[in-house]
Order: C-alpha cells, then sequence, then structure tokens
C-alpha cells in the first residue's frame, strides 16, 4: 500500500489536494478489505460476531504514508504529471474572470470570480517586499488589432525580445513560480531583464508574448531579474503601415472623440493626453456587474450612460481615446499584482487578478498607463479578502509544490552528500567510563533484562505446562497449584477447582474445551476462556491448609 499510494500521487496531479483524497481511498480500500476477511474468519468461530477492529486503519494509513515517503526518497524521480487539458480552460469560459488572448466587450452576463492560483512570486530570504517595485503590473500580451468591439492579436506585432543577462546584481529578482495553464503565456514584471535557467524551453508567441514551448504539467520555478519601468521594449521605429493600423480606432469613432476632447480638451502633448484621459476614467465605477455588455454597441453604452464596467472597458475606451487624437495605442493583457501572504512569504496571483490596461507609443517607447480605478483589485485581490484558513491552504499547497514536488534526483545526490559529510567530520567525543563501572552497569543490565523476560526462559513444568493454552492460567495460579509429574490437564483443573469449589463449573468447561482443541485438533474458545479463568485467580490468596494440600 506505501508503493501504490508512492506510485499513485507520482505519476498524477502534483496537487497536496490529490494526496489527501489518495490516503482517504486508501483508508476506504484498508477498511473494506478488513471487513471482508473479518466475516469470513469470524464465521468459523465459536459466538457472537465482533465488529472488525476499524481502530487499526489510521495505524495502517499512517505507517503506509512513512513506507511510501521512504520510497519518495530513495527511488528515482518520476517526472509523469497526468492533468486534464480540459479542466485547464474552465478558467476562461462561463464568464470567469481569467486571462485570455483577445478582449471581447460584447460577451454579456457578470464575470465571476475564480480563484484558480497561476502565479506565485517569493522574494529572496529576508527580502522587503514592500521594496519590489515595478511588480504591480505584470505584463503577457498585447492586442493592436480591433475589429468591431473585439481587440485581438496582429500579426504584425513584433517578437517580444529574450530578457538577456545584464547587471544581475542591481536588478530586483524573486522567484516566480508559473502553474500550468492552457496557453502558456508567462507573465513578467516590466523592465525583465534577466531569466534563470538560461535554457529555458521559451519561444516568441503571438501578441508579442512569450510562452512555453510545450505544455507544462507541473508547476515550473523561473528566477526572474527586473528593473522598475514604465516602458515595455524598446522599438526603433514605427512602419508607416503598422502606424495606420495602430490608429484604426474601430465603429465607435465618434463617441470616443467626443468624450477624449471632453476629458482632455485642447491639444496635448502624448505623456500629458494620456495622464488626462487616465485620471478622468479612474473617476468612473468599478464594477465586475457588466452592466454595458448586452448593450448593441458597449463601449458607447459604457461611455454615454453607465460610467461603469470592468478593466476591460476602461482599457478600450482610453486606447480608443487615444488613437482618435493620433496617438498609437494598443491594449494589454496580464495581470495585477496579487495579495501578498505573510504565512508563507510569496505573493499570490490567481485568475480573479486578470488585468488589462494601455500602452501607447512615445519618442521611440511603449509607455503604459492604467486608467483602471485603483480601489479595483479583482475579485479577490485584497488580503483582507482572504480567509486566515485560506492562506494557510495556499502556503501549505506552495510548501507542498517547494519541497516535495520539485524534489529532484539532484536533491536525493545533494541530501545524502550531506548525511556523508556529516558522518566523516563527526567526532566521538564521549569518553568511556571506568572498566569496574562499565562491568557493574552491564552486570545490572543482565539482570533486569533476565528478570524482565523470566516466563520466557523458564522451562514449562510438565503435564498441563506443555499445552500452550493454559500458560495464562499457570502463571496465575503456580504458586498455589503447581502441576506434578504425570499429571493430566483435568486432574489439575479439578484440583483448582478443589481449592475455589465456586469456579468448579467454569473450570470443568475449560477441562473440555482444552481437551477438544488438543487432542481433537478443533478450534474453540479455551483461549479465551483461559484468559477469562486467569483473570479471576488475579491476587487471589489460599488459607494455609488449603495450600499445603497436594493429591496422593
Amino acid at each position: 500500500m506505501g508503493f501504490l499510494l508512492f506510485l499513485t500521487t507520482a505519476v498524477s496531479t502534483t496537487d497536496l489536494v490529490f494526496l489527501l483524497w489518495a490516503l482517504v481511498w486508501l483508508g476506504a480500500a484498508a477498511a473494506a478489505l478488513l471487513q471482508q476477511s473479518w466475516e469470513a474468519s469470524a464465521s468459523l468461530r465459536r459466538g457472537v460476531l465482533t465488529r472488525p477492529p476499524y481502530g487499526r486503519v489510521p495505524g495502517w494509513i499512517a505507517g503506509s504514508l512513512v513506507l511510501g515517503a521512504g520510497f519518495f526518497l530513495v527511488l528515482p524521480r518520476l517526472t509523469v504529471g497526468f492533468r486534464p487539458t480540459g479542466f485547464l480552460g474552465a478558467a476562461n469560459v462561463l464568464g470567469q474572470a481569467g486571462l485570455g488572448d483577445q478582449l471581447d466587450l460584447s460577451h454579456g452576463g457578470p464575470i465571476a470570480p475564480n480563484p484558480e492560483v497561476v502565479l506565485r512570486i517569493a522574494p529572496p530570504p529576508g527580502a522587503d517586499p514592500a521594496r519590489l517595485q515595478g511588480l504591480n503590473l505584470l505584463r503577457g500580451v498585447v492586442l493592436e488589432s480591433l475589429q468591431g468591439e473585439t481587440w485581438t492579436m496582429s500579426d504584425l506585432t513584433p517578437d517580444a525580445p529574450f530578457p538577456v543577462r545584464r547587471r544581475l546584481e542591481e536588478n530586483l529578482q524573486a522567484e516566480f513560480v508559473f502553474s500550468p495553464s492552457p496557453r502558456g503565456i508567462l507573465t513578467l514584471p516590466y523592465g525583465t531583464t534577466a531569466m534563470a535557467p538560461p535554457r529555458l524551453p521559451l519561444l516568441r508567441g503571438e501578441g508579442g508574448s512569450l510562452r512555453w514551448r510545450f505544455p507544462r504539467l507541473r508547476p515550473v520555478p523561473v528566477d526572474v531579474s527586473w528593473q522598475p519601468s514604465d516602458t515595455a521594449a524598446e522599438e526603433p521605429r514605427l512602419s508607416p503601415r503598422r502606424r495606420e493600423h495602430l490608429l484604426h480606432p474601430g465603429p465607435g469613432q465618434e463617441v470616443a472623440q467626443r468624450w477624449s476632447l471632453r476629458l482632455a480638451p485642447g491639444i496635448l502633448p502624448a505623456p500629458e493626453l494620456a495622464q488626462a484621459l487616465e485620471r478622468a476614467l479612474r473617476g468612473f465605477r468599478y464594477t465586475l456587474d457588466n452592466p454595458s455588455g448586452r448593450a448593441p454597441h458597449p463601449l458607447e453604452d459604457f461611455l454615454e450612460r453607465t460610467q461603469a464596467g470592468h478593466c476591460e472597458y476602461f482599457a478600450s475606451a482610453m486606447a480608443q481615446m487615444l488613437r482618435v487624437r493620433g496617438v498609437p495605442a494598443r491594449v494589454v493583457i496580464g495581470y495585477r499584482l496579487g495579495p501578498w501572504i505573510p504565512e508563507g512569504g510569496y505573493f499570490r496571483v490567481s485568475q480573479d487578478q486578470a488585468h488589462s490596461w494601455v500602452e501607447y507609443w512615445h519618442e521611440g517607447r511603449w509607455w503604459w498607463a492604467d486608467p483602471t480605478p485603483a480601489a479595483a483589485a479583482g475579485p479577490g485581490g485584497g488580503l483582507a479578502s482572504l480567509h486566515v484558513l485560506t492562506r494557510w491552504l495556499d502556503t501549505l499547497r506552495y510548501q507542498w509544490d517547494r519541497q516535495v514536488v520539485r524534489f529532484s534526483d539532484q536533491d536525493q545526490l545533494a541530501g545524502l552528500s550531506w548525511l556523508q559529510a556529516r558522518f566523516q567530520d563527526w567526532e566521538w567525543r564521549w569518553k568511556a567510563p571506568q572498566a569496574g563501572l562499565s562491568w557493574a552497569l552491564g552486570l545490572f543490565a543482565a539482570a533486569w533484562i533476565a528478570w524482565r523476560t523470566r516466563r520466557l526462559w523458564r522451562p514449562a513444568p510438565e503435564g498441563p505446562g506443555r499445552i500452550r493454552a493454559l500458560r495464562p492460567l499457570l502463571a496465575r495460579t503456580r504458586k498455589v497449584a503447581t502441576p506434578v509429574a504425570g499429571e493430566t490437564a483435568r486432574a489439575w483443573l479439578r484440583r483448582l477447582a478443589a481449592l475455589r469449589p465456586e469456579r468448579g463449573p467454569f473450570l470443568e468447561e475449560l477441562a473440555d474445551l482444552v481437551e477438544a482443541e488438543t487432542y481433537g485438533g478443533r478450534n474453540s474458545a479455551a483461549s479465551a476462556l483461559v484468559k477469562a479463568e486467569a483473570a479471576a485467580w488475579r491476587n487471589w490468596k489460599p488459607s494455609t491448609s488449603r495450600a499445603s494440600r497436594r493429591p496422593s
């Protein structure tokens, strides 16, 4: 069972909940097997059918867990992880919050919370999390094509450059643990300059994104270093075709232009225009109820009537307002930084923190602006919204992944090397006592062991002493009625009955059962009756006349 527990947890999903369900299944299987074997064996015994000893099942499960842990530490690592891919896309359907690769304002109803964890960010030990600047927005995919009410990725978007390791000692650093996702998009902070390990299986995906080359089945830790920055990657220039593409305002051009002039009148440079629009839109109301989602023209309804919506409406409105004013702009999809988990020492980013904002072009750089109200942190963005039990369970999952799932063969070798070094460097500093004291301690230990085990090495008396079932009763009555040579078990039991007449019927029944079991080979209740009779003789002291009586 221990090996089966190790095997099922090693080749299946790496979630801690699966191990708990495996333990429940193991306990149910052990209880079912115990009941079947107990009923079959109990039917051969006389008397009332007793219940199976279910109290031993938790001990068996604990033993199996210890054996499974031993197999885990000794056997080679297994890298197979079965996880149904159909469940991975559940974050982006049924109106749940989550990261996608397009933005559609006309999808209808409200957005439901989705607490699925996608990323955990752990700073180095001893680092102050408040000093990790530049983590407020984690950039994923850029959307440059606007068709109706939908923003999509464009073929004209250049590929994202791979981070280059430079001035690593001056950068902010943290460990990013990416959970498996259907699209495999890496969301990174602005100003990312280095990632480790250096040979990650990454490729440049659509929308200027970095993606996993192969689907990941387990959480992947990546050491990321970055410098706080308000700009994305530099581009030497925008081609005329791409500039025209980035200035296409879409069907709501009139509404976007009217509101752009209302919120930021006059002729303004791109940075001042972006700041004015960002400040004005943050005065709108943030809500996940999506009051404009069912309107024929959602963005127009958002600006003209409701002035309330989620981040996609704010980002889309600002991007179109910038485009109608001659500023190339695009929508970015990624995550906001999630809450800090003090119990585990990391930031927790879930699908609830999926977010959209704007990047606009100015002086050869892409600058970002977030028009969504700052108080909007998603359905589960704040620490106050996470119950302490939720934080502890998430910490347990994180430590499970860090200490168990990521335990590799290199960790095995490192652990064995550590033990070997400790044993080699260990010095024997205990001084042995004097010879006389050593001999005294040895003799005392030998005498104590001999006394405690005297019943094992004392030779059994003749006659009834050869019958194993009678040994508990012999131990209780050895001083009052020791069997003599040639005495049978029935004769000895009758002599005991003469000492205590009130026990006569029970001793006569015991004699019948002992003879049936010893000479007839039948399974009986003699052992149970002998134990009960031995308990009846506990602390019984005979009179002098009866104690000296012996058979002639």
